[in-house]
């Protein structure tokens, strides 16, 4: 018999790790200061502190979303949430990678169309993550997309006042 004492991993479930997410958009903001005419230290770290703060909330408020919205498997795995979004927010490495790419080999400035095709996307996989694992119904496809619209063009406008 397996005792589960609520901190302790269930055999067999994987352990869900968020690090890779948290440093696609660090690296958004470090690149953000770069595709402006010049460079200021202010900007640079502003934009990494605007983008770490942008990331927690789009993770966070997307798995209290799919928590809050699919009780019934949140009750069977109070884990699903986080699983998804993880895998999910995964899809925004190969943006951050062509944002890398663009700047510093291509010399375009254009970061910010990279960061908001990466958060669309990813929180649009995360949706599907969540129908794969038994959700029903379009609200879990179409909210976490609402969410990533309004926090990259809310991120996008932010960098926009940046000194």
């Amino acid at each position: 018999m397996e005792m589960n004492l609520g901190y302790a991993r269930k055999s067999g479930q994987k352990s869900v790790v968020f690090w890779p997410v948290y440093l696609c958009f660090v690296i958004f903001g470090i690149l953000i200061p770069f595709s402006k005419p010049d460079i200021k230290i202010t900007s640079l770290i502003l934009s990494i502190i605007i983008a770490t703060i942008i990331g927690f909330l789009i993770v966070n408020l997307l798995i209290m979303f799919l928590n809050r919205g699919n009780q019934a498997l949140y009750a069977e795995n109070n884990q699903f949430a986080r699983q998804a979004v993880s895998t999910g927010m995964l899809f925004m490495i190969p943006f951050t990678v062509l944002a890398i790419i663009a700047q510093l080999l291509l010399g375009w400035k254009t970061v910010m169309p990279f960061a908001s095709a990466a958060i669309m996307t990813a929180s649009a996989t995360a949706g599907t993550e969540i129908m794969k694992k038994g959700a029903k119904g379009i609200k879990n496809i179409l909210m976490p997309s609402f969410f990533a619209f309004v926090f990259s063009t809310g991120w996008m406008m932010l960098v926009g006042i940046l000194p």
